[in-house]
């Protein structure tokens, strides 16, 4: 009898720890979850403030931490430059695309910017070597926002029968995921 009542006692007394157990497990789970709901709505989705910008009015612009799947679509579209694919090209870029180079030469609109690049391959030798890219985000005052991605590639083309090797900076906006407009900056590497 004594050792019947002593399984029966230790069952009981192991049933209950065992249902505290998940109590307090279910708690613990519970906590973790409103916690980590918490932390998505709040922190994670606040934007990282990265720098700033001085618009055209005057205006302070906060410059923010952007979408990273527009490195990809920039990345993609450059090395559709180094393959020659200018119907890729074509539907990557925005009607309106408006291109600014380093020599002060603007191209306005995607059927300007193929006609200017389909002359560039025929005449020369392009390639781009990627060095880095990071995306950014540009909260207007009207409540629209710019997204862009800074990038630099190494550059190399020939001119006049020689290969020139630049280091290049892009800035590159986005609109609806299409290139609206590239601002470019050059700097000639020279051999030491």
């Amino acid at each position: 009898y004594g050792y019947k009542f002593f399984i029966r006692t230790f069952t009981n007394q192991l049933g209950d720890f065992m249902n505290k157990l998940a109590s307090i497990i279910s708690l613990f789970l519970l906590a973790q979850i409103a916690v980590a709901g918490h932390h998505e709505s709040g922190h994670m989705k606040k934007s990282v403030v990265i720098g700033y910008e001085i618009s055209d009015e005057g205006e302070k612009l906060d410059i923010v931490a952007g979408d990273q799947s527009l490195v990809k679509i920039w990345v993609d579209y450059v090395e559709a430059h180094n393959q020659r694919d200018l119907d890729f090209i074509k539907g990557t870029n925005a009607k309106d695309l408006v291109g600014k180079a380093p020599n002060g030469v603007i191209v306005n609109g995607s059927a300007e910017h193929i006609a200017f690049l389909k002359n560039w391959f025929e005449t020369s030798n392009p390639s781009w070597e990627f060095v880095y890219a990071m995306a950014n985000d540009v909260p207007q005052s009207d409540g629209t926002i710019h997204h862009w991605v800074t990038s630099s590639y190494k550059v190399t083309d020939t001119i006049d029968g020689k290969e020139v090797v630049a280091r290049e900076s892009f800035d590159v906006r986005f609109e609806n995921s299409k290139i609206k407009e590239i601002i470019v900056a050059s700097r000639q590497v020279l051999a030491e």
